[in-house]
């Protein structure tokens, strides 16, 4: 299909007619991105019915006739429904911001006629710079552990983490973002269903710190339940809204490496974790590395390479160099500070108070947090030490 510019939310048109029939547009099923080229093109509920539209659709986007003319007509049946979901989103807390709205996020654009006709958001959309973290379900100790290093660092910097919200490597980088500026990191979890299903099963309450400290954001409509073709066309949200990828623990055939590569379809940047090479769960990172993927070995050398354009975005970083953003970052809780402290190797609690200026019951508080996140050991003579990566 031809390509063409998504429209940016500012030409004049009667707002509630088009979302709506954009909303009734995004309920149909089937072919996902002829949906998506046709929304750009529709600006009234009535060219759903047009047949020069259809043709001239079918034409410009050069796709067969009948298959717009069978997603047009399905999607002029579900203009009622259309009504109804909007007032359903309404009640329950949910935004839906449609590809013309000024609050839809300027990133997509580069998604061509693939950008998503519309997105259900909870939460605040508009947000700083993002980082995508994506990686395996099946991640071991190590994944975890990484994913959850590079995520507390990133989202103390200032920067938004953005994943899928799978379990594993995805939902580690989301609470470990949440966990970093004393519990004020964000993070942006992207869903492969309807805003308002539970899933992955039993994730409400993670869904609704998200929800507080950033945004859910899906552009499947509410009740639609997840299913495997559904996940392929999320991650390139992922990839998008993200400046830059960072790939953890995936293997061969994923979905993380379906986003790295759209990722560098998008002209983003790629990283890549390595990992052991005994490891089925590394190769992809691996095939990423080898490819030209940019070795992720540290987060805050990560932030050292951050484009200046990046770096002037992100909270109280636009000073003159980028050690002073480290240092803003470093300082941004108590928490961050700690771990940094104890990178140069096993410390006491007291050692680590004299070292950070802070009381010792205030350090072992944080010392016992950490612990339980797997992120600290504490071994004889109450020395405690980062985790073994």
């Amino acid at each position: 299909m031809a390509e063409t510019p998504v429209p940016n939310g500012n030409t004049s048109r009667d707002s509630d007619d088009v979302r709506q029939t954009l909303v009734a547009l995004n309920l149909v099923h089937g072919d996902r991105g002829l949906i998506c080229a046709l929304a750009q093109r529709l600006r009234t509920a009535g060219e759903l019915r047009s047949g020069r539209f259809a043709e001239e659709a079918a034409s410009s986007l050069e796709a067969p006739l009948d298959r717009v003319r069978t997603i047009l007509l399905a999607a002029r049946g579900r203009l009622g429904d259309a009504r109804t979901e909007m007032a359903r989103a309404s009640e329950g807390g949910v935004d839906i911001v449609t590809l013309f709205d000024p609050e839809y996020p300027p990133a997509l654009a580069d998604l061509g006629l693939q950008a998503p006709p519309v997105l259900y958001v909870r939460g605040h959309l508009s947000l700083p710079p993002g980082i995508s973290i994506v990686g395996s379900r099946k991640a071991d100790a190590y994944g975890l552990e990484v994913a959850s290093w590079f995520a507390r660092r990133l989202a103390a910097a200032g920067l938004v983490v953005i994943s899928g919200f799978a379990r594993g490597i995805d939902q580690a980088a989301h609470r470990s973002a949440l966990a970093a500026r004393a519990g004020t990191g964000r993070t942006a979890a992207v869903l492969g269903c309807g805003i308002d299903v539970d899933y992955p099963r039993g994730s409400r309450r993670t869904a609704a710190e998200i929800a507080r400290h950033g945004c859910l954001i899906t552009e499947f409509p509410l009740g639609w339940q997840p299913r495997a073709h559904h996940f392929p066309i999320r991650n390139r949200l992922i990839a998008a809204l993200g400046f830059a990828s960072l790939v953890i623990r995936a293997a061969r055939r994923s979905g993380s490496l379906i986003t790295a590569r759209l990722a560098l379809d998008l002209g983003r940047d790629v990283y890549a974790v390595p990992g052991s090479v005994l490891s089925r769960e590394s190769a992809g990172a691996h095939l990423l590395l080898r490819d030209g993927a940019i070795p992720a070995l540290d987060p805050d050398a990560m932030l050292e390479t951050l484009p200046t354009s990046i770096l002037a975005q992100l909270e109280g970083s636009p000073r003159d160099t980028v050690e002073s953003t480290r240092s803003a970052a470093t300082g941004a809780s108590e928490v961050d500070d700690l771990l940094v402290a104890l990178r140069e190797g096993a410390r006491t609690p007291e050692e680590l108070a004299s070292q950070l200026r802070q009381p010792v019951p205030g350090v072992l508080a944080t010392l016992a947090r950490l612990e339980v996140d797997g992120l600290v050991r504490r071994y004889e003579g109450a020395n405690y030490a980062l985790m073994a990566r």
